[in-house]
């Protein structure tokens, strides 16, 4: 009887450790939340500023992500950004060489020519075998019912085509062939090419889902190719309509869990300076800024504010018991500096320093043209005295 009594205690003992151990397992469990923080209010853009700042693409691009994907307000953007709800913004740069890009029967190597002003860098996208696919493949998750654009920059090298399409599950849903041949041009409702310098086309495909989840976009060779064959491109990318931004935004938990491996539970947090780091690294990469913003001073702000983007992203996706208040506090810190952003491109537009420029510019004509006319003068009067 005392050996029964001794086999059920064990018993209830082990049991009782297993449930104290699938108890512990699920408090280690985080589920998705996000964070409410102060409303992100942005200092006014003067109105010298407005118009170049809307026509600087990069920042745009920067402006759309940081407004539209935000888990909370942010206050006073009009000015700041461009208000033509169709025109297209960078989504997504699909990047030719990276762990997560597919190469099938592909060389994908970087180019050393150059072309004009050019800042990206040029790719040649060669096929390795006859009689094979090839192609180069990027899988991303994507929203259904917003149009994205696959666009890249392409010229021909010993092959004439290439082809773009969108495809689901091994199922091709849109797929185009463009003409490399400098003097062919065309567009329809999903295809477009545009026509630039020294050869090279933007190729443009246009593809709306109809499911939500991840699809593959392709750049690839048509079967006639052969062993050998080759083209150039740079800068693949996905873009969207900037009024789709904060639909975008909607779905960051499922974008995340698609695509990164975030131990945090802050998804949206995560989504959207992950967002903001992309885009900031392309404006400083591309360093076009606008004339008379074109400082160290502007630029050394730009990168204190992708540093503590960076930060901020590193410990929401690493930390999973990072505090909601460390979060908070650091937004903040982003808000601070991106105002100070604003306020120097402020100092920059409102200087009166040029027409200062300019009146001692003035006044130093003045004062050679006076000098040249006192020499001539001069001159003249000791020319009449060699007279006398």
């Amino acid at each position: 009887m005392a050996y029964q009594l001794l086999i059920i205690l064990v018993l209830t003992t082990l049991f009782s450790c297993k449930n104290n151990k699938n108890t512990n397992e699920l408090q280690k469990e985080y589920k998705t939340k996000s964070i409410d923080f102060e409303e992100f209010d942005i200092s006014n853009i003067s109105v010298n500023a407005q118009t170049e700042i809307r026509s600087w693409k990069a920042f745009q691009s920067l402006m759309q992500v940081i407004v539209s994907m935000a888990p909370s307000k942010i206050k006073n953007t009009e000015n700041l950004i461009n208000s033509n709800p169709d025109s297209l913004l960078v989504y997504n740069r699909l990047f030719p060489v990276n762990v997560k890009t597919i190469h099938e029967n592909a060389t994908v190597e970087r180019d050393w020519r150059t072309h004009n002003n050019l800042k990206d860098t040029i790719f040649r996208f060669e096929k390795k075998k006859d009689k094979e696919l090839s192609f180069i493949q990027w899988n991303k998750f994507l929203v259904k019912n917003i149009p994205y654009t696959f666009s890249v920059f392409a010229k021909k090298f010993n092959y004439n085509t290439l082809t773009l399409s969108f495809s689901e599950k091994e199922e091709t849903l849109i797929k185009e062939i463009f003409v490399l041949d400098s003097f062919y041009s065309e567009k329809y409702n999903e295809k477009k090419i545009k026509q630039l310098d020294d050869d090279w086309k933007e190729l443009q495909l246009t593809f709306t889902p109809k499911n939500e989840g991840t699809h593959s976009i392709k750049l690839s060779f048509e079967e006639d190719s052969k062993n050998g064959d080759n083209i150039l491109f740079y800068r693949p990318t996905l873009q969207i309509p900037t009024k789709y931004f904060s639909k975008i935004g909607e779905y960051s938990d499922k974008i995340i869990k698609e695509q990164s491996s975030v131990e945090s539970s802050y998804y949206t947090v995560f989504f959207w300076l992950m967002q903001i780091e992309e885009e900031l690294k392309q404006l400083l990469a591309e360093d076009a800024f606008p004339e008379k913003i074109n400082a160290p001073a502007v630029k050394a702000r730009f990168r204190l504010f992708e540093t503590q983007v960076k930060e901020l992203a590193d410990n929401v996706k690493n930390n999973p018991n990072f505090q909601k208040q460390d979060v908070q506090k650091s937004i903040k810190n982003m808000q601070n500096t991106f105002n100070e952003i604003i306020l120097r491109i402020n100092n920059f537009y409102d200087s009166d320093l040029e027409n200062q420029m300019q009146k001692i510019n003035l006044q130093s004509d003045t004062i050679q043209k006076n000098n040249s006319e006192n020499t001539n003068s001069a001159k003249d009067l000791q020319n009449s005295e060699s007279i006398i």
